[in-house]
């Protein structure tokens, strides 16, 4: 079965987005970089909430460059109730979240990633569909914005797997999610 893993960057408080919005404290700098694209190499698929979707389609346009995008190897998929299409190169999943996110882990692959958003990341938790969580955490406190977790409806036990630091500052965790 293919793993599923969501990491995100988060602040030390524990916000993904500032209090506008803005992203701009994430650090990617080349030794974070290397990192994730060795993270890429194992993952051919990705899963974005709408949010996420819309903004990577606003932010990016319908450009279809392979060099330009470490992600084009992989599966894209949209997990909406609200959208009835989506782009070329996305797939949308509108079904029930539990049942669909089973049978692609049961498909045959590499591993897949969550590109978020918050919402979606709480769902699959609360349905324990996460095998990995891995936190970037930058240093940076924005005291106000938009928070890593939401609606968590129970409690949640981790392993830490590893733990990375980068001369940036930041500090990458990396949880399995605990066998019972």
């Amino acid at each position: 079965m293919r793993r599923l893993i969501a990491g995100f960057a988060t602040s030390i408080d524990g916000f993904i987005k500032g209090p506008k919005g803005e992203i701009d404290w994430i650090i990617y700098d080349k030794e974070v970089i290397n990192e994730l694209e060795k993270q890429w190499s194992e993952t051919d698929a990705m899963f974005h909430g709408r949010v996420t979707y819309e903004e990577v389609i606003k932010m990016y346009g319908k450009k279809k460059s392979k060099q330009s995008n470490p992600f084009a190897h992989m599966k894209h998929y949209v997990f909406s109730r609200k959208l009835t299409n989506v782009e070329d190169g996305f797939i949308l999943v509108n079904g029930d979240l539990k049942t669909e996110v089973e049978k692609i882990k049961n498909e045959p692959g590499k591993n897949i990633a969550v590109f978020g958003g918050a919402k979606l990341l709480s769902s699959l938790l609360n349905h324990k569909l996460v095998d990995e969580l891995v936190l970037a955490i930058c240093p940076i406190v924005l005291g106000k914005g938009k928070p890593f977790f939401t609606d968590i409806d129970h409690r949640i036990d981790f392993n830490l797997k590893e733990t990375k630091s980068f001369s940036s500052g930041l500090v990458q965790l990396t949880y399995t999610k605990k066998q019972r």
